[in-house]
């Protein structure tokens, strides 16, 4: 079962990603937007408990300073949504990296069905 885990600054930070995609949308585009968020996007494809996920969404990919996270989908108010990910075939290399970080936290090994791909929205 796959499990969607969504990550994003808190509010009251700047978001630096987002702000580069609101310039270059103007300066490329002529789009005036007045503010980006990015949100990063997890997909686990594997069957973990929820001991697990929560291991996992905690210890490793939420910095509880600066970030938010959730396997629900964040409560981030937007008019406009654009979700980029890898398209099938090409290598996810943060997707491999997280699957390696993931065994390594929980002692396990995922099979060869089962993996992890990354996207942003």
């Amino acid at each position: 079962m796959a499990h969607r885990l969504e990550i994003a600054l808190k509010d009251n930070l700047l978001d630096a990603e987002g702000e580069g995609i609101r310039q270059k949308a103007e300066t490329y585009f002529g789009i005036q937007l007045d503010s980006v968020r990015s949100v990063h996007i997890l997909t686990i494809d594997a069957d973990l408990t929820d001991a697990q996920l929560q291991a996992v969404r905690t210890d490793i990919f939420t910095n509880p300073v600066t970030q938010i996270s959730s396997y629900v989908p964040l409560d981030i108010d937007f008019d406009w949504c654009i979700w980029v990910g890898f398209r099938p075939g090409v290598k996810d290399n943060p997707g491999s990296t997280a699957v390696e970080v993931i065994e390594d936290l929980l002692g396990i090994e995922f099979p060869a069905d089962r993996t992890v791909y990354t996207s942003k929205r």
